[in-house]
């Protein structure tokens, strides 16, 4: 194990000795790889490889292009063929099909929120608190950020018999004392 590391670091040494004494390698690309780019850029290989001078760089990029070939071939269309695509597009489209929204859904949003639960410090919890009271009591909850790190549970109402009956039904089911409000 002693020998690989010696003969690695001597290695290591003799390549850094060679580096500064004769500067880094320039590397230069393979003889392949510069005639497939002058194939491609219709230059010859030595003006790829050779270094270019200023005013040459400048005539190759002002040089003009020819124009490139759309690769889409142009399918002419008679006169009533035109108008029928041109029918087809501006036709009107069919719209989506609503489903009509029962009047109980609707005065859902006119309703007002009752928090009856004592402040969650997580959004993950109060929304699990939710979820479990929806599976167990039907009744449909919301959470409420009052702040960060503050997160009331509520429910709708629409008068005070409706939060009173409410909160009964919450008790039956869980077995929680409602009564504190």
């Amino acid at each position: 194990m002693l020998r690989l590391i010696g003969i690695l670091t001597g290695s290591a040494i003799a390549v850094a000795l060679l580096i500064v004494a004769l500067g880094p390698p320039r590397l230069a690309p393979p003889a392949d790889a510069v005639e497939a780019v002058a194939e491609e850029t219709e230059l010859p290989a030595a003006a790829v490889m050779a270094p270019v001078e200023l005013e040459s760089l400048q005539e190759i990029l002002v040089t003009p292009v020819a124009e490139p070939v759309d690769a889409t071939p142009e399918i002419p269309l008679s006169g009533a063929e035109t108008e029928a695509l041109i029918e087809e597009i501006f036709s009107p489209q069919p719209q989506p099909v609503t489903a009509e929204v029962p009047a109980a859904v609707t005065t859902v949003a006119d309703e007002n929120w009752y928090a009856f639960w004592s402040p969650f410090r997580s959004e993950i919890a109060a929304n699990g608190f939710v979820s479990k009271l929806q599976e167990t009591t039907g009744i449909d909850y919301r959470v409420v950020k009052v702040k960060t790190g503050v997160y009331e549970v509520a429910f709708a109402y629409i008068d005070d018999a409706d939060i009173q009956d409410k909160l009964a039904r919450i008790s039956n089911a869980t077995g929680l004392d409602m009564t504190g409000g």
